[in-house]
């Protein structure tokens, strides 16, 4: 049995976007049960249909789309048209797919921990606050002042292993490129927050700790905090955790 007629193709195209209800939504199943061709005509317009909306190709085709809707409600168009056009529609979407698909894996293979760190690394900028005559430290005057060597000589020498101190030393390490450090100090800031029940530059240290996991190809470790990161609605970070950062140390694990 051949059920590829006009008004049939246009209820495919209605059931598809949920617009069948009641008895006729039951009919037009029951005859894709017992149609293995009316089935194959779904999954074509099924395919066509998912492989624009995953790649968000729909304005790019809606011309295609367009012209394939008018054909299929004007009453004398003709069965081999109809299935010319879906063919016309599904070679389009799969055209541009080899094209994303190439360009995804372009971004993969040229993808790199160090590509990545830079694109979501930005320089911490120490704001000191002054109540009551406080005084800035020796540390945050080196680091304010860019003397990132003199910041870690303040630190190697056991002069301030403060929080902040130990924040300090660990965003100069990212500086000077020394991620071993970096994950060391930024670890004792969290560390000495959890023993005091205080939160000293959490946010920041969770943020900053995994960046250098990540230039550290610890992507593990780096994903366990940025999962953290992103289902934490009031982390100071939350929103610079995005969905492609997380997919882009993914795609770093997997090479």
């Amino acid at each position: 049995m051949d059920n590829s007629t006009p008004d049939m193709s246009e209820k495919l195209v209605l059931y598809l976007d949920g617009a069948l209800t009641g008895p006729e939504k039951e009919s037009l199943e029951q005859q894709l049960a017992a149609d293995a061709s009316l089935r194959e005509q779904l999954d074509s317009l099924r395919s066509t249909r998912e492989a624009l909306k995953l790649y968000g190709l729909q304005q790019k085709v809606a011309g295609i789309h367009g012209k394939m809707m008018k054909q299929l409600q004007t009453p004398v168009i003709k069965i081999r048209s109809t299935r010319k056009t879906i063919r016309y529609a599904v070679a389009v979407a799969a055209s541009l797919l080899l094209i994303i698909s190439g360009y995804m894996a372009y971004n993969f293979f040229t993808l790199s921990p160090d590509k990545v760190f830079a694109s979501r690394y930005q320089s911490y900028e120490l704001v000191t606050v002054r109540d009551g005559g406080s005084m800035e430290t020796p540390v945050e005057k080196a680091y304010g002042e860019k003397n990132y060597k003199e910041v870690l000589r303040i630190h190697d020498a056991g002069l301030d292993h403060t929080q902040k101190g130990e924040f300090l030393c660990g965003v100069t390490a990212l500086e000077v490129k020394d991620n071993a450090k970096a994950i060391k100090c930024f670890n004792e800031v969290l560390d000495a927050n959890k023993q005091s029940s205080q939160r000293v530059l959490n946010d920041e240290a969770e943020y900053y700790l995994a960046l250098a996991y990540v230039r550290n190809r610890d992507y593990d470790y780096a994903l366990d905090i940025l999962h953290k990161i992103r289902e934490e609605p009031d982390h100071k970070y939350h929103t610079a955790v995005t969905p492609k950062f997380l997919r882009q140390v993914r795609m770093l694990k997997w090479k």
